[in-house]
């Protein structure tokens, strides 16, 4: 059936980046359309300004009465399913979904809709949703990233693509029910958003929504939780599989003449070391971007001729300089102890001397106990910053509590030798001290290249 949005009434929950783009949607789309947002204060640009002025209101002036002719409340993934707001919108009778869902309808009812595969999982989204969508175009089939990467979806729907490739958080999923993908994937699953979620389980069920109406899995067949459980797998007809190793179907690792090689069904495509991604955690990414172009027709022999020409996004697992033979890493993207788990892990295979780690911050609820193990194994020392810095002073001895980023850089070089990597993956969220993750990447690199000059000068 076709979804005609001109015919709806519509409420946007929040006017932060994604609420807005609705907004400007719907309003092209000539709908009737007002919209909330549950800061007491906030701004937005002009031209919204000028059209919504009367139409925008603060939470607290959101009663039942606002909901009058309302068929669908559109809510932004900032804003939580349990707001009260929600709850006086659904005793209204109005339906409350996100914009991928709204997107999965419009694509739906498309003269020509796009093929769409989703990505989520609690770290390495962004990187292989880039990496689909570059290793797609280069091998000829037209795609465009959208959702969580950046990219607000609604914009997609005008490009002119054959594939959407979507970054899916589990806030987006919550609110998402008939989105059809050809491909999805939950690329892992460790203690993250527990503030939001309540409980892991409430996580994993969120997670575990991408798989609802998809055609194919993509499967890390050493993880947890990640493969469709039995109430989400009504429509999959195929798994494809992939790990670090050796394994007869799928893509697994063999070794060749002494090297390492990605193979696909024992088939070697290209050598670990000739993969400039830092870490064997961005192998396990690497498998799933090949895995899930196959879904879509691409030859792993076709895609991988491309991974040299790929260029990550900032802040993961991003060498910033080498000093006296001390690598600097920035990983600041790693904003749980899943992501800080995945680099140490991932790196401590290649790094010829210790780790140090630079972290801290906002812990969102979890328990930094969880990776003291991981401490234990692969790092000689951390220096630890922000609100929950106590928490790794209380799992692992070696730690050092600094006040600032700078603090903990110049304090770091002290410590560090040659064959050392100085690791900046904080497993905490960045708000107690920084504007976002990436404002706290772009300190520790500021502070990485002051020492470099330093030592260039001597």
């Amino acid at each position: 059936m076709a979804y005609h949005i001109h015919e709806h009434s519509y409420v946007v929950g929040g006017l932060g980046v994604t609420g807005q783009a609705c907004v400007r949607f719907l309003l092209a789309q000539h709908a009737k359309v007002k919209a909330f947002d549950t800061r007491p204060t906030f701004s937005l640009p002009e031209d919204l300004l000028a059209t919504m002025q009367d139409d925008v209101v603060t939470a607290s002036e959101v009663t039942k009465a606002y909901f009058n002719g309302v068929d669908t409340l559109i809510l932004s993934p900032g804003l939580a399913p349990t707001i009260e707001q929600v709850a006086l919108a659904k005793e209204c009778g109005v339906e409350v979904i996100g914009d991928i869902e709204l997107f999965a309808r419009l694509n739906r009812s498309a003269r020509h809709p796009k093929k769409l595969v989703g990505i989520t999982g609690s770290n390495g989204k962004t990187t292989v949703t880039l990496l689909v969508n570059h290793l797609l175009n280069a091998c000829g089939v037209s795609s465009i990233e959208a959702g969580n990467v950046g990219r607000p979806v609604l914009e997609a729907l005008d490009s002119d693509v054959d594939v959407v490739v979507l970054e899916l958080s589990s806030f987006q999923l919550e609110t998402t029910t008939t989105l059809p993908l050809c491909a999805a994937t939950i690329l892992n699953i460790s203690d993250d958003h527990l503030d939001r979620h309540g409980t892991l389980e409430n996580y994993i069920q969120a997670k575990q929504r991408i798989f609802n109406h998809a055609q194919s899995a993509v499967v890390w067949r050493d993880g947890i939780h990640i493969s469709p459980d039995t109430s989400h797998a009504a429509t999959i007809d195929n798994v494809l599989e992939y790990g670090l190793g050796a394994c007869a179907k799928g893509f697994s690792i063999k070794s060749v003449e002494g090297k390492q090689y990605i193979a696909f069904n024992q088939r070697p495509l290209i050598a670990i070391q000739a993969i400039h991604l830092a870490g064997m955690h961005n192998v396990l990414n690497v498998m799933a971007a090949l895995a899930i172009c196959h879904e879509l027709g691409v030859s792993p022999e076709a895609a991988v001729q491309h991974i040299g020409s790929f260029h990550s996004a900032p802040h993961r697992c991003v060498e910033v300089a080498r000093i006296e033979g001390v690598r600097y890493i920035d990983d600041s993207k790693a904003t749980n102890i899943g992501a800080t788990i995945a680099a140490l892990e991932g790196l401590a295979p290649t790094t010829e001397g210790h780790i140090i780690l630079i972290a801290g911050g906002d812990a969102k609820g979890a328990n930094l106990a969880t990776l003291t193990p991981y401490l234990n194994q692969h790092v000689t020392h951390v220096f630890a910053l922000g609100k929950d810095a106590q928490q790794f002073k209380d799992c692992f001895a070696p730690t050092t509590l600094v006040s600032s980023m700078e603090e903990a850089v110049a304090q770091a070089r002290q410590e560090a030798r040659d064959g050392d990597v100085v690791l900046l993956s904080p497993a905490c969220a960045s708000l107690d001290m920084f504007d976002n993750y990436m404002h706290r990447g772009d300190v520790f690199a500021r502070a990485v290249h002051a020492l470099l000059l330093q030592a260039t000068a001597l």
